[in-house]
C-alpha cells in the first residue's frame, strides 16, 4: 500500500496534471510538442548516457534478461493473434501493428520514471537494455512486413534506412550506445561535459510523465469493441504473466526478474501510434489502445509494484 502512495499515485498525478494543463488550455499544444522534444532529445538521452558511461559492458549484455523480456513479448504477440478472426487481420502490416500494440511497452515515458523512482540510479539499466533490444527487433520486423505488403524497393535498402533512423537519428538509442563506448574505451570525460548531463538527468522522469499526460489529451477512444478489450488484456495481464513465467523457468535473478516483469506490464508505447499513422494502418485502434492501457495501468501497477518490490527485497 505504501508503494501506491509513494510511486503509483505520484506518477499518475503528474500525468493527470499534464493532461489537465493541455485540456484546460493553460498550456498550448505547442508546449506539449516542446516538452516532448526536450524529453526525447535532451533529458532522457542525458540520463541514459550518464547511466552507461561508467557501467561494465557485461552488465548490459544480460542475455538471460533479454531472452526473458523478448520471449514474453513473443508470447504476448501470439496471444494477441489468437483473436485474429475477431480482429479481422488481413495484410502483413495489419498483423504487425496489432503485434506492436500488444508488446511494445512505453519504456521511455513511463519506464524511465517508474524505474528511477522505484530502484534509483540502477533502475535505468534494465530500461536501456529493453529499449535498445525491443526497438531494433520491432523496427526490423516492421520493415520486413512493409516489404511483404508493398514490395517496393529492395528489402536490404529499406532495412538499412530504418536501422539508420533507429540508431543514428534516435538520441534515445544513441545516448546509451555512446555511453557504453566511452566506458569500454576507458576515457575519463571532463566535468564540463558530465556535470551538465548530471544536472539534466533527474529532470527526465517528471518531465516525461508530464509530457505524456499532455500527449494523451490528443488521443481518443472512439469505440470500445473486442479488439480494444483484447489488446488491453494481452498488454496489461498476459504480457507480464508470460514474462514472469519465463523468468521463473530460466531461474532469472530476482532483480532482473522484477525488471523484466515490470517492463512488460507497462502500457503500449506512444511510438506505436506514430508508426500506425506512418503506415496508415490501425490508427484508431492504436490511439485507443495507448489511451486505455495507460489509464488502466494505474490499477495493474498498484497491484504489481508491491509484489515486485518484495521480490527484489
Amino acid at each position: 500500500m505504501q508503494l501506491l502512495f509513494d510511486i503509483v499515485i505520484p506518477v499518475f498525478l503528474l500525468m493527470v496534471l499534464g493532461w489537465w494543463c493541455s485540456r484546460s488550455g493553460l498550456l498550448e499544444e505547442s508546449s506539449a510538442s516542446a516538452l516532448n522534444r526536450y524529453v526525447y532529445y535532451i533529458a532522457v538521452p542525458a540520463l541514459m548516457f550518464t547511466s552507461t558511461v561508467s557501467v561494465d559492458i557485461q552488465a548490459v549484455l544480460r542475455w538471460d534478461f533479454i531472452a526473458v523480456y523478448l520471449g514474453g513479448s513473443v508470447i504476448a504477440v501470439i496471444m494477441a493473434f489468437m483473436g485474429w478472426r475477431r480482429l479481422q487481420l488481413e495484410t502483413p502490416l495489419d498483423w504487425t501493428v496489432v503485434a506492436l500494440n500488444s508488446a511494445w511497452a512505453n519504456t521511455v515515458y513511463m519506464g524511465v520514471p517508474i524505474f528511477y523512482f522505484l530502484f534509483g540510479d540502477r533502475g535505468t539499466l534494465p530500461v536501456i537494455i529493453a529499449t535498445l533490444v525491443s526497438n531494433l527487433v520491432f523496427i526490423l520486423v516492421l520493415a520486413l512486413m512493409s516489404e511483404l505488403q508493398h514490395s517496393e524497393g529492395g528489402i536490404l535498402e529499406k532495412l538499412k534506412t530504418l536501422v539508420i533512423q533507429a540508431l543514428l537519428k534516435n538520441p534515445v538509442m544513441m545516448a546509451p550506445i555512446l555511453g557504453m563506448l566511452v566506458s569500454v574505451s576507458g576515457i575519463s570525460l571532463p566535468a564540463a561535459i558530465i556535470t551538465p548531463m548530471d544536472m539534466l538527468a533527474p529532470s527526465a522522469a517528471p518531465v516525461a510523465l508530464f509530457a505524456l499526460g499532455m500527449s494523451l489529451n490528443g488521443l481518443k477512444v472512439r469505440r470500445a469493441g473486442f479488439d480494444l478489450a483484447w489488446l488491453t488484456l494481452v498488454k496489461l495481464i498476459i504480457h507480464p504473466l508470460a514474462t514472469w513465467g519465463l523468468a521463473v523457468l530460466l531461474n532469472l535473478d530476482p532483480y532482473w526478474t522484477a525488471s523484466a516483469v515490470l517492463l512488460s506490464s507497462l502500457p503500449t508505447g506512444a511510438m506505436v501510434y506514430v508508426l500506425a499513422q506512418q503506415y496508415n494502418t490501425r490508427v484508431t485502434l492504436s490511439s485507443a489502445t495507448i489511451m486505455v492501457t495507460t489509464t488502466f495501468s494505474v490499477i495493474t501497477l498498484a497491484f504489481l509494484l508491491p509484489v515486485l518490490k518484495q521480490l527484489v527485497g
